[in-house]
């Protein structure tokens, strides 16, 4: 069969293309800042007062002792269950930031490759994996917890090992694992879709850095325990207000515009810019001003006679 000739796509027609669905997800990155501020700040004020275990109760039940309880884990258990109706809020706003959030990266990765970026295309998968199906554990993860709380709290047996059990069941083990490999995903797509965007002129270099290092903090923001989904929503609000194209100072970078790969200015490419407009440029040394012939025995430069001239004209009066 002979090879079907795909029309190559025009910059205008890019453009073109991009006008309805950049308005939208430039929402959806606004609303996936909203959702994670919402999603960041509600567990801060609900689980302050999350019950404790502490290593020496630990102990004492390892031991056999009483711990003034029936279990380690029963305080917590009913916690969860006397407070599923506000973590259930918490958990579909991260869900839908995460939905949004692949939304935005989907669009980011399109706009790219048109351009000639060279982005992975499994950067695409994992967007979709780590923004729609980590969305989803999110909310189903949720879910199952209040139902193994609420079947704990109804049951008479409060032990630790049914505490546990309660909080081991199949489907929240399973929900785990996948919410963990969603994650992971994620956080790929975050660094590759970013700096891709970054290479053609689509963010700005301090949005693509950016955009990497929110990636990173996905992996390391559980790990050392610091809020880090406020780096995460200033970098969508960012990336939201430059596809509405209100970037305070440069406006829309020419990528966007001219529907073709601009990368953007390095630091140095900016200020030789700025000294080309100002006219300062590096000035040509002046040139040194010739040095007077010596004179061999001829007038001089200033029209003076030389001795020997005016002693030849002085025998001639003479004789």
């Amino acid at each position: 069969m002979a090879a079907i000739d795909v029309p190559a796509v025009t910059p205008e027609q890019i453009v073109e293309g991009e006008v309805v669905r950049k308005q939208r997800v430039g929402f959806a990155s606004l609303a996936a800042a909203v959702l994670a501020v919402v999603a960041g700040v509600l567990p801060q004020s609900v689980l302050s007062n999350f019950p404790r275990v502490y290593a020496l109760e630990s102990l004492r039940s390892a031991a056999g002792e009483s711990i003034g309880r029936a279990g380690l884990r029963t305080q917590q258990i009913l916690f969860l269950d006397d407070h599923a109706a506000v973590l259930l809020l918490i958990a579909v706003c991260q869900g839908l930031s995460l939905m949004a959030i692949g939304v935005l990266l989907l669009f980011l990765f399109d706009a790219s490759v048109i351009r000639g970026a060279t982005t992975p295309r499994a950067a695409r998968i994992l967007a979709i994996i780590g923004g729609f199906v980590g969305g989803l554990c999110a909310i189903v993860l949720q879910i199952a917890l209040m139902i193994s709380a609420s079947d704990f709290a109804s049951s008479s047996d409060h032990s630790t090992s049914a505490a546990h059990d309660a909080l081991r069941g199949g489907v929240v083990v399973a929900v785990s694992g996948i919410g963990f490999i969603a994650s992971l995903s994620l956080a790929a797509s975050f660094v590759l879709i970013a700096i891709g965007a970054m290479r053609v002129g689509l963010l700005t270099r301090f949005l693509g850095v950016l955009g990497a290092i929110v990636g990173a903090l996905i992996l390391l923001g559980p790990l050392s325990g610091s809020p880090t989904f406020i780096v995460q929503a200033f970098w969508l609000a960012m990336v939201g207000v430059l596809l509405f194209g209100r970037w305070p100072g440069a406006g829309v970078p020419p990528a966007w515009t001219e529907g073709e790969a601009r990368p953007w200015p390095t630091q140095q490419e900016i200020r030789e810019a700025k000294d080309r407009a100002r006219g300062g440029g590096a000035l040509s040394p002046k040139k040194p001003a010739p040095a007077p012939a010596a004179s061999s025995g001829g007038p001089a430069a200033n029209g003076t006679p030389s001795p020997a001239t005016a002693a030849r004209k002085k025998r001639k009066r003479r004789g």
